[in-house]
């Protein structure tokens, strides 16, 4: 009886181990040093996103460094794919981006990536529209609220 209650329980935990947001790496065409500091990234990224939203958005996402980005993105996400500007590699290997200045909000070329990596996989989720009964609700009344009063008067969350 033990026995069966223990094994219930570790399937359990497994199961919910797995209901993650995943990001693979599409390591096929990479140096390992190129997947060591692209991991890096992820994990990173992955470390600093919600629980909740990496539960809710249960799927995996393949990441990849992608050619022929315009020179101003860093990347972009549509499906169950994340696409890195492949020019941006070779300084995050080479450690150079966490020192590389930006001129943009974040600062430098490594803060930029990781950014990137956490706005995009946000927009996946809103696309996914995975949001609480309350969310929609609150969603709702603020879409009306916006419609009559305009968006000086919306709730504060």
């Amino acid at each position: 009886m033990i026995r069966a209650w223990l094994l219930a329980s570790c399937l359990g935990l497994a199961a919910t181990a797995q209901a993650d947001l995943r990001l693979t790496l599409d390591a096929t065409a990479l140096q390992a040093s190129e997947r060591q500091a692209s991991q890096a990234l992820l994990d990173e990224a992955l470390a600093a996103l919600p629980p909740r939203l990496l539960q809710r958005l249960d799927r995996d996402v393949q990441v990849v460094w992608q050619d022929g980005l315009p020179t101003q993105a860093y990347g972009r996400a549509g499906g169950d794919r994340l696409e890195l500007n492949r020019r941006l590699l070779p300084a995050l290997v080479d450690g150079s981006a966490a020192s590389q200045r930006t001129g943009r909000t974040h600062g430098t070329v490594r803060r930029e990536l990781l950014a990137t990596v956490i706005h995009e996989i946000a927009h996946l989720y809103d696309r996914a529209r995975l949001w609480s009964p309350d969310q929609h609700l609150l969603q709702a009344q603020c879409r009306q609220r916006v419609g009559v009063r305009g968006t000086g008067l919306l709730p504060r969350t």
